[in-house]
């Protein structure tokens, strides 16, 4: 017998629209993932996230609006974190190995996004920006990393960091772009590859 002790709490309105605008935004992803940008509609999306076929409409108004939430879910998802302890060539490599992981751990999300990323540069210029953004940040941190790097000497004092982390960031992101398009890459070869290209550009002579 169920009591009023026992009965789980009713959720809240906004707790009810939160986990549709989740469910919407997970379903797009997944439709993403597989491709599935040009043939997606937001009354499918509704219908397919267990909704109504107005409701996706009703909270993104637009596919390019809903691609927008689709980045800061993504974003959100799978923020990046580092160890305080690690400094220079050792934040590099553990953000380039974080990276990786995540195309085998989170491939559904890094899929999804890369879908998008290519709408931006092709269809849907006002996505540029965000995209960008996202590009700046990760090669912001790499360059800072090797400054610090040259700083504690244990980067090549000679390295120009802004060039240089632009090279490494585009290295990342063009395997990611290779896995895309060729799902049985090995992803790790590929990740221990680009570790040797930095730790070679980066070493300092003995």
């Amino acid at each position: 017998m169920v009591t009023s002790s026992t009965r789980r709490p009713r959720r809240t309105q906004a707790q009810r629209r939160d986990a549709a605008r989740a469910a919407i935004l997970e379903t797009a992803v997944r439709l993403l993932a597989g491709g599935g940008y040009s043939n997606m509609t937001l009354a499918d999306l509704g219908e397919r996230a267990g909704y109504s076929r107005s409701l996706a409409a009703h909270y993104f108004g637009s596919k390019p609006k809903l691609l927008a939430a689709i980045i800061d879910h993504v974003r959100e998802s799978s923020p990046p974190s580092m160890p305080d302890t690690l400094r220079g060539v050792g934040r590099i490599e553990t953000e380039i190995i974080k990276f990786f992981d995540g195309l085998v751990t989170d491939a559904e999300n890094i899929r999804a996004y890369i879908v998008i990323a290519h709408e931006a540069a092709t269809s849907l210029p006002e996505l540029l920006p965000m995209i960008h953004e996202q590009n700046v940040a990760l090669r912001t941190r790499i360059e800072a990393d090797l400054r610090e790097g040259i700083r504690d000497g244990t980067v090549r004092p000679d390295l120009e960091p802004v060039s240089l982390s632009i090279a490494i960031t585009t290295m990342i992101r063009g395997v990611a772009w290779e896995w895309f398009t060729d799902p049985n890459l090995d992803v790790m070869a590929c990740r221990q590859a680009v570790l040797d290209q930095v730790r070679v550009l980066t070493a300092t002579t003995t």
